[in-house]
């Protein structure tokens, strides 16, 4: 179950749509005809040379820096704060890094960890741990961008794995359950995943069933979404939510060919993204902060906002090299 859990980590950097409990297959989700056609956001990216680049899809500008090794213990990319954090190593650590999205100034280390994940406030990362070759996780920490420590527990964290955070504590799991855990008080609360796969606020997206089905949980006020797939698609339990939270965004895929699938999270219903198809290429995901989605193919980058008829391809490609992939 874990090494499922981290290989669908990994297609995520950092997912059931197309129809909702039993209905036909929907339109996508729509907006105000005023909806801008041009896409808005950065492209993030690591790739080969240990070399972290950001593209203004806008204007086409790039931005690059060299960055330490990859560690073997898997790349963390992620934007929170204005900043993008990522991992390399020191002295044989696994270490979190921060540098501004615009890679003008250089990065701040923001300490060594068995692993990291974005808090549930902008502009910070949890750290777990001190180094992912020991078994154990002790100690937890909250970092900002800024290398401030704004939270710290010595407790051993009770699990194998940590997938996120809420602001009611660590998404942690084990046994192929998934639970909301208290640094601070070391209380813990099931939360009726098996794994937790992508967070907003306090919405946790993750799988359930034996991670067979894609479910939604408010962790402030217990509401749970459960869209089920039906037809030819059937979706992926990972993904990734709106800026507002309202969508959640994953890949569907039919006939071993993926697609992107948007969920309305109110109401559970699914919808296909019209020219999301991206073969056998799994669609890694990103939102940008202007409401823009943007999803790998291969190397080809597509963009799509709710309200457009359809996906376009950007009009540049990654290099082949390229790993992590995220958006801002």
């Amino acid at each position: 179950m874990e090494s499922m859990v981290r290989s669908v980590l990994v297609c995520l950097l950092t997912s059931a749509l197309v129809t909702g409990c039993g209905g036909q297959e929907r339109a996508a989700v729509t907006e105000p005809a005023s909806v801008s056609a041009r896409p808005a956001g950065t492209i993030v990216f690591a790739s080969d040379g240990n070399r972290l680049t950001a593209i203004d899809v806008a204007t086409g500008r790039r931005s690059s820096r060299r960055i330490r090794a990859v560690p073997a213990c898997g790349a963390l990319l992620l934007v929170t704060g204005g900043h993008i954090v990522f991992t390399g190593v020191v002295k044989g650590l696994t270490t979190a890094f921060a540098v501004p999205l615009s890679l003008d100034r250089p990065p701040k280390r923001l300490g060594a960890g068995h692993l990291f994940v974005p808090s549930a406030t902008d502009g910070r990362v949890w750290i777990a741990g001190t180094d992912c070759d020991r078994p154990a996780m002790v100690g937890v920490r909250e970092v900002a961008v800024d290398g401030r420590v704004t939270a710290e527990s010595d407790r051993r964290v009770p699990g194998t794995w940590v997938d996120g955070a809420v602001p009611g504590g660590l998404i942690v799991h084990r046994d192929r359950t998934a639970s909301v855990w208290d640094p601070r008080t070391g209380a813990e609360r099931r939360l009726g995943l098996d794994a937790a796969l992508g967070t907003h606020g306090s919405l946790v997206a993750g799988c359930a069933e034996d991670c067979n089905q894609v479910a939604i949980v408010d962790t402030a006020g217990g509401r749970r979404v459960t869209p089920r797939a039906s037809g030819r698609h059937h979706l992926d339990p990972g993904g990734a939510f709106s800026p507002d939270g309202s969508l959640l965004a994953t890949g569907a895929v039919a006939d071993r060919r993926w697609s992107v699938a948007l969920v309305d999270v109110g109401s559970g219903a699914p919808t296909i993204v019209p020219g999301s198809d991206t073969g056998r290429n799994y669609p890694e995901l990103g939102w940008a902060s202007s409401g823009w989605l943007f999803f790998r193919d291969g190397r080809r980058i597509k963009a799509y906002r709710p309200g457009l008829p359809r996906a376009a391809t950007l009009p540049f490609r990654l290099p082949r090299s390229a790993a992590a992939f995220t958006a801002a």
